[in-house]
């Protein structure tokens, strides 16, 4: 027994402007939003909503429970999306093709996915992909995606910093601000307290604090 919510297509008494599917800050979720359901989690889901010409192509819900997990129920809800795309003629905004997009697609997490296991925004991986991302980003990342690294806490503090900096990499701060490609004092700053650190960079510190090996870790994902 089907438990999708059916397709309702009807006229508009005042018909919106021409316009392709909405958009999303991941080109790979456009069209898809999480549906939370907060008074019957048992209907929590995704659902697809597209419009064309004023009227909507698509209006489905994907429960969680009927595909057997969240995961699940976002694939099909993908499938879909993707489908009614190409039924209908609409135009999605490009997905990027940088490396950090990659590696993201790769493991199949969405922007704001990602954004959680670096400790940033969604905005910000969005931001990387669209352009320039630090070394250190893609080396942390796949370290994290390949589970070289477990994702670690970020509750360090500054003094924790400077020992991490001086007696694990035993490096000056010019030479972590360039590692990070961050401001030379900014590292001064996060040391002293006076600003905290990225969340990125507090798990790549913690990372290098745990024993990872940077080197090794941007040679096999070079390879």
């Amino acid at each position: 027994m089907s438990t999708d919510i059916p397709l309702k297509i009807g006229p508009r008494p005042n018909p919106l402007p021409v316009r392709a599917v909405r958009r999303h800050s991941d080109p790979e979720m456009q069209g898809i939003t999480r549906d939370h359901r907060v008074a019957t989690p048992s209907d929590a889901g995704w659902r697809v909503r597209l419009m064309k010409d004023g009227q909507f192509v698509a209006d489905r819900h994907f429960r969680d429970q009927a595909y057997g997990g969240p995961q699940r129920a976002k694939k099909a809800a993908r499938c879909y999306r993707d489908d009614m795309v190409k039924e209908h003629g609409i135009v999605l905004t490009v997905a990027s093709e940088g490396d950090l997009a990659v590696l993201r697609r790769v493991a199949g997490l969405t922007q704001r996915e990602l954004a959680q296991v670096l400790r940033v925004s969604s905005a910000q991986v969005a931001k990387w992909e669209r352009g320039a991302v630090p070394a250190a980003v893609l080396s942390l990342t796949g370290a994290l995606l390949s589970r070289q690294v477990s994702s670690p806490s970020t509750d360090i503090s500054g003094d924790d910093i400077r020992r991490i900096r001086t007696q694990v990499l035993k490096w000056t701060q010019q030479q972590l601000a360039a590692e990070l490609d961050r401001a030379y004092a900014a590292v001064g700053h996060w040391e002293r307290g006076g600003r905290q650190a990225p969340g990125w960079v507090l798990v790549y510190l913690q990372a290098v604090n745990d024993g990872w090996n940077r080197e090794h870790s941007t040679e096999s994902n070079s390879a």
